[in-house]
């Protein structure tokens, strides 16, 4: 898992909205959630790459900032999550 480990070392805060919860060490997961905070997927990362997981990360629409530190623009706060619309 050392992949797994430069991801979370080297990445891990560029990423908004992100959680980690250490009890999945055995079996790593990235696990994606609704706006009701209801399970949508789970993928294991155990043998992805870090590059593996910054492209899952970014093709599910999470937002990367390009430093740490760096502020999220607001329009990127609810990201991935998308706010209920009102019907036309």
């Amino acid at each position: 898992m050392p992949e797994l480990h430069q991801f979370l070392m080297e990445r891990w805060a560029l990423y908004h909205n992100l959680e980690y919860d250490s009890s999945e060490e055995k079996e790593p997961r990235l696990i994606f959630y609704d706006d009701r905070d209801e399970v949508v997927q789970s993928v294991p990362v155990k043998e992805m790459t870090a590059d593996a997981i910054g492209q899952l990360l970014e093709a599910r629409g999470f937002y990367r900032r390009s430093q740490k530190g760096e502020e999220v623009p607001e329009e990127f706060q609810n990201f991935p999550l998308h706010a209920p619309r009102d019907e036309l």
